[in-house]
């Protein structure tokens, strides 16, 4: 228990009577006004605060024994809110084993999916449902996998339940729920992932003590545990003006935040005037146009993706991937795209509401800080890599399982990469000769591609900064095995 300043003075006062017996130490000597009295407030203030923390320390431990809803009451008095667990994202690819005839709609008229897939049944005897967060057509000119013998086009899907089971590995998703016409069959080439559970009392108390702790007036501990407490948030990095790490401009101090995005949909009406080609979208950040809707030469029509209109996004700019980016639509004005002038053009898109969720967040709780700028948050931008070697496998092993085991734990490991984290062709290497020793004979290094968003890196190095980090999608592991 901490001891008060009257229990420090008189502490302090025996112990000067017991070393020098005939000491003045009455009210209004010397020692008392210069030493006694000053210091005993300032051991007391001291004791609180390692009592403070103690008590805290305890909380945290204790955390198991304490009943769900009475940690959720405390952790509403300060302002911190259990994550519920995150929903596992992913893609699934449509397949037909003929040509479309015609165009072949996959997912509701607005754009935003909707098809139900599931896993086969598991070893416990459950499946796991997901449903596409977007309306995709399989064209008359579709993909051909010679591999599969199919046609085939992708669409994301999302688990429709938190949990980390919904974590799920590559060709687990097989089963369309509702059937759809000359649609023969799913399949999901990349495993899903993002998926967590409900979170324990143990990282529950945590979280409850980084926010008591972020009270200090310090911008990022402070700010980190603020966002941290919001639903949905799997990472934050904070970065002020003066930052040695990654500085930002003058004036502003920028909160890089990773997690389940949430995409709204929203429409935006504008008339067409000629003179102007590039309208601002209201809600950014956009994650992607669903359809434009004009009518041109009298005709309504779906406007074609960079042959009629293109999508910008700020990019250098302080304010890229905030609510503030000027994400716009530009008007190409290609002869059989272009809207007829004074009519109106209507856009239906996405937009990441995580992101107006913490920044509207940090802006209630910002006049408790000694803020010298402008906090702003911003989406972490997911950047794709490509990785391409020939992987041995030792002979008394059969390769078609062992080749998903090793697909699906380098798709972990690179997904498992914090912010702004770098990474090399010896990161990789490394990772999978001590996770799957077992059963690799031998790896094609340096590797054959190693690319960031296309681009080759001469250095064999791909560096991000903090507002991204490494990810993969279908295309990324060009690996063969032997």
């Amino acid at each position: 228990m901490a001891l008060t300043a009257e229990q420090v003075k008189n502490n302090l006062v025996n112990q000067i009577l017991q070393n020098f017996p005939t000491a003045e130490v009455d009210t209004g000597s010397v020692l008392r006004d210069i030493l006694i009295d000053p210091q005993s407030i300032q051991i007391a203030n001291l004791s609180e605060e390692i009592d403070y923390n103690r008590q805290l320390n305890t909380f945290v431990q204790n955390a198991s024994n304490i009943l769900d809803s009475d940690l959720d009451e405390i952790g509403a008095t300060f302002g911190v809110s259990r994550k519920t667990g995150d929903l596992a994202t992913g893609s699934i690819t449509f397949q037909s084993t003929t040509r479309p005839t015609e165009d072949i709609q996959i997912g509701a008229d607005d754009g935003s999916g909707g098809i139900s897939v599931k896993t086969l049944t598991t070893e416990n005897g459950n499946t796991y449902e997901f449903v596409t967060t977007e309306t995709v057509y399989m064209r008359t000119d579709a993909t051909y996998n010679e591999e599969h013998n199919c046609y085939e086009v992708s669409a994301p899907i999302r688990a429709t339940t938190s949990g980390t089971v919904y974590n799920v590995g590559i060709g687990t998703i097989k089963i369309l729920t509702n059937g759809i016409a000359n649609i023969t069959g799913v399949y999901n080439y990349i495993p899903t992932s993002g998926g967590t559970n409900r979170q324990e009392n143990e990282s529950y108390a945590l979280s409850i003590q980084d926010a008591i702790l972020g009270a200090s007036k310090n911008i990022e501990s402070g700010v980190d545990a603020i966002l941290k407490s919001i639903p949905n948030v799997t990472e934050v990095k904070t970065l002020h003006p003066n930052s040695k790490e990654e500085p930002t401009k003058p004036g502003y101090s920028v909160s890089y935040v990773r997690g389940s995005t949430e995409s709204i949909v929203n429409n935006y009406t504008f008339t067409y005037t000629g003179n102007v080609y590039q309208y601002r979208l209201p809600k950014t950040p956009v994650t992607r146009i669903i359809s434009i809707v004009a009518f041109v030469n009298g005709v309504q029509k779906t406007l074609v993706k960079d042959i009629d209109y293109s999508l910008t996004t700020d990019s250098n700019s302080i304010y890229a991937n905030t609510i503030y980016s000027n994400d716009c639509i530009l008007i190409l004005g290609t002869n059989n795209g272009t809207p007829d002038i004074g009519t109106d053009v209507t856009v239906s898109y996405a937009y990441n509401s995580l992101i107006s969720d913490c920044q509207d967040t940090l802006d209630e709780e910002s006049a408790n800080y000694l803020i010298l700028g402008n906090l702003l948050v911003a989406q972490a931008e997911p950047i794709i890599i490509d990785i391409g070697t020939n992987i041995k496998l030792k002979y008394n092993y059969n390769t078609e399982p062992i080749k998903v085991e090793i697909l699906n734990g380098l798709f972990s490991y690179i997904e498992g990469l914090k912010l702004g984290q770098d990474i090399t062709q010896e990161d990789v290497f490394t990772y999978l000769t001590t996770n799957f020793s077992t059963y690799i004979s031998s790896i094609t290094y340096p590797f054959n591609i190693f690319y960031k968003r296309g681009e080759q890196n001469t250095l064999n190095s791909l560096t991000f900064t903090y507002g991204e980090y490494a990810s993969l999608d279908a295309n990324s592991l060009h690996i063969t095995f032997e």
